[in-house]
């Protein structure tokens, strides 16, 4: 149906997603086109079975800090000198990244690259939700969404033929015009902004977070499945665990005291917003496990490096086609029916992988899997975010959905270290990875139960109209 003039989309809207677009992409990428090289990093850098994880792990949780910190920043300074800045430091990782000669520089650079990526799809988010009419921003985080289809599409492929022709360094050097196509460009697009307040940062939050995270991270990775019990109980993993509750508890009661804390406890208020943040955590550990794909076909079918890349492309090419046609499907039918079928579809695909023995079984459960993450991550639950808060809330809100996904990719990459650790001569393991992603996407699917359904936009038009001015940039639910 044709938009009519007051929720048309102009070009230089057209300019700024675009712009958008090419920021997410570029981060998305770098996970998907690193999967296919772990295994020859691995092998070029000496790196043991559990420490491999660390290459997507140490990334995730310098994420997890950033996202919130970069989002702090775009309220103080503006969305668009943050989101610039955020695309010139991952550019700078990335060359830091390429020119490693070892394992231990290749994660610093890691952390550098997560440090720029963490403002790049919460501020893009917010962007889309001051920018965008209302009827419009579905369609507009549809297409964001979008871009992660095409980045796992084009990554797989990219990163496999890039590391076996020009070795595994050339993945990194990849991203660098594209960071400088960027900066120009989105230089010129971005619209000028101001923040919207001048609070002085969170640091202690930020240390607290951080470190708590830390601890969690390393404690789950030295689990042992094998011997669950008494891995918990060793001095590896048990005071590590502990440390991380007693830090992350400090966090949240010390939440409540700064006048701009890191995360805002306040969200967590919010009933439909809680239900979008174990959404979005499920999304994350189902993320975790696709990285391990290329991984998984190579232990399991015998295939190349290269090949491990084309292998899942099903995945991602299911991904691709139907993420952005989601996106539009929220305007139509709320969100409540594409999670629940999301999350259902995520479920059976996990569970159908660990029987997975051949190349059509796994290509077949593969194509699943995406159909089912096509309507989880993305634009679902980041719409839930943006209906449930206002002009001011709306950055926390979207940073707190990015940091619960990646706590889940964070949690569940950590896992996998330990399950591959645990199973080293055969492919229980995977089998690990995939049964933790499905229990995880049933849990997620339970709670997609509680949802309200959103009113149809015929109708949120006509009630719309009967708000304020200020209230009418926010979405009507249907209780």
């Amino acid at each position: 149906m044709q938009a009519n003039k007051e929720t048309a989309i102009t070009k230089s809207q057209w300019a700024i997603l675009a712009s958008l677009m090419l920021g997410v992409f570029m981060g998305a990428l770098d996970i998907s086109i690193v999967s296919p090289a772990i295994p020859v990093i691995a092998q070029k850098l000496a790196v043991s079975a559990r420490n491999i994880p660390w290459i997507i792990t140490l990334y995730v949780l310098v994420y997890v800090v950033s996202t919130p910190l970069m989002s702090a920043l775009s309220d103080r300074y503006g969305r668009k000198r943050i989101f610039l800045v955020n695309v010139a430091l991952f550019g700078l990782g990335s060359l830091w990244a390429a020119l490693s000669p070892s394992f231990v520089h290749l994660l610093s650079a890691r952390a550098l690259q997560a440090f720029g990526a963490g403002g790049l799809f919460p501020i893009a988010s917010t962007v889309v939700g001051e920018v965008f009419p209302e009827e419009r921003r579905g369609m507009a985080l549809g297409f964001i969404g979008m871009v992660w289809g095409v980045a796992a599409v084009i990554g797989p492929l990219a990163g496999g033929w890039l590391t076996q022709g020009f070795g595994w360094t050339s993945i990194f050097y990849l991203n660098l015009p594209i960071a400088l196509l960027i900066l120009y460009y989105g230089r010129r697009s971005l619209p000028q902004d101001q923040g919207v307040h001048e609070h002085p940062l969170d640091i202690a939050g930020m240390v607290l977070l951080g470190v708590g995270l830390a601890s969690l991270t390393y404690g789950l990775n030295q689990i042992n499945s094998t011997q669950l019990l008494g891995s918990l109980v060793s001095f590896f993993v048990w005071p590590w665990l502990v440390g991380a509750v007693v830090l992350l508890v400090a966090f949240g009661i010390y939440e409540n005291r700064p006048q701009a804390p890191i995360v805002s406890m306040q969200l967590f208020n919010k009933r439909q917003l809680n239900i979008g943040l174990v959404l979005s955590f499920a999304g994350g550990v189902a993320e975790a496990a696709i990285v391990f794909l290329p991984f998984y076909a190579i232990a399991a079918l015998g295939v190349s490096v290269g090949s491990s890349g084309t292998l899942v492309l099903a995945s991602a090419i299911t991904m691709f086609l139907i993420t952005e046609p989601i996106g539009r499907m929220i305007d139509k039918i709320g969100v409540k029916p594409i999670l629940l079928f999301g999350t259902l579809m995520t479920m059976i695909g996990a569970l159908l992988m660990v029987i997975a023995s051949s190349l059509i079984e796994f290509i077949g459960y593969q194509i699943v899997i995406g159909i089912g993450l096509s309507a989880l991550l993305g634009a679902p639950v980041r719409y839930v975010a943006l209906s449930e808060t206002n002009d001011m809330d709306r950055a926390s809100a979207q940073s707190l959905v990015s940091l619960t996904g990646s706590f889940g990719t964070m949690v569940g990459s950590t896992l996998a270290g330990a399950f591959l650790a645990s199973h080293l001569q055969n492919l229980d393991g995977f089998h690990e990875i995939y049964l933790t992603m499905a229990v995880v996407a049933g849990i997620g699917f339970l709670f997609s139960l509680a949802l309200n359904s959103r009113v149809h936009a015929k109708g949120k038009q006509q009630e719309s109209q009967k708000e304020s001015k200020k209230q009418n940039s926010e979405f009507i639910h249907a209780n």
